[in-house]
């Protein structure tokens, strides 16, 4: 656990704070940012540090209950005091995200200084992304571009109608195939296995065969 929430619950905060702001058009509070961050950090520690202690000392996993003579009461509080930190810092974390979306500051096309396509649209992006196919010669486009400008001009593109693709059920025809596969070892019945997988099949080519709207 203290592997995972270090390595695994932190990026994905962080990967939240990245791209919050192109996917809603937002700035979070950096204020309340880094309140989340040490209340979380300091959390995390407090919460499960004592546990690696508390199994040298005898206590096993997964038990409600412990002996008192065991001597291990002060380290399970602490651990328990690390646990509501974490709880209030995702109660932080959640303001922040509720006020960006009421009282946020708009959030440029690139906050971070990025060097990818997907920086130089607007936040949130178009349903289209781009206008026009942008054409690229580096593989860091727009650091190449604002450091040394275009190596040409762009030829003229005549006007074109944008590409969009319209909703589709074909997703969730495949993805509702997942349980129904999970559900076949459960059961160990063969039939559903089958089924599963026919409409696993059957989603899948139904998406990728489906013919493009305009």
């Amino acid at each position: 656990h203290y592997v995972f929430f270090g390595g695994t619950i932190f990026g994905l905060f962080a990967g939240i704070y990245y791209w919050w702001p192109k996917m809603s058009g937002r700035l979070l509070d950096e204020r309340l940012g880094k309140i989340h961050f040490w209340l979380q950090f300091i959390g995390m520690n407090l919460a499960f540090f004592p546990m690696h202690l508390i199994g040298l000392l005898g206590m096993p996993r997964r038990v409600y209950t412990y002996a008192p003579e065991l001597g291990v009461g002060a380290l399970n509080l602490v651990s328990t005091t690390g646990a509501f930190l974490i709880a209030l810092s995702i109660l932080i974390f959640l303001v922040n995200l509720w006020r960006s979306r009421t009282h946020g500051q708009p959030a440029p096309n690139d906050p971070w200084g990025g060097a990818t396509l997907e920086w130089s649209v607007s936040s949130p992006p178009p349903v289209y992304n781009f206008s026009v196919i942008p054409t690229v010669t580096s593989r860091l486009p727009r650091w190449r571009t604002e450091r040394h400008g275009p190596m040409q001009d762009p030829p003229a593109t005549p006007p074109e109608p944008i590409h969009v693709p319209g909703g589709s059920w074909w997703p969730m025809v495949a993805a509702f195939a997942l349980p129904v596969l999970a559900l076949a070892p459960l059961t160990q019945t063969l039939w559903i296995a089958f089924a599963g997988v026919a409409l696993l099949i059957t989603g899948v080519y139904g998406w990728a065969f489906e013919p493009f709207e305009v």
